[in-house]
């Protein structure tokens, strides 16, 4: 498998959890910013980490970048405790 990430398909099975693992680790790894562009995306946002919480829905269309620092399991253990939530 190539290091480039413009290489890498979304395997089979594979849930928008273990992409997002995957991107955070390697921007920790290289210790890289995140760039990603939108166009015209609409996203709800949790108010508080309930199941019934109430969301602010996000609208973005241009670049965001975020940079990452820190360990890997901990966002990514959230990000599996709160889909378990909403299930």
């Amino acid at each position: 498998m190539s290091n480039d990430p413009s290489d890498r398909s979304v395997a089979e099975g594979q849930t928008w959890l273990d992409v997002v693992d995957d991107v955070l680790d390697t921007a920790i790894d290289r210790e890289e910013d995140l760039e990603c562009t939108f166009e015209e995306v609409t996203v709800d946002v949790p108010l508080r980490m309930d199941s019934e919480s109430e969301f602010a829905r996000w609208h973005l269309d241009g670049t965001v970048r975020v940079h990452v620092e820190g360990m890997r399991g901990p966002l990514a253990d959230w990000l599996h405790w709160w889909s378990r939530q909403l299930s």
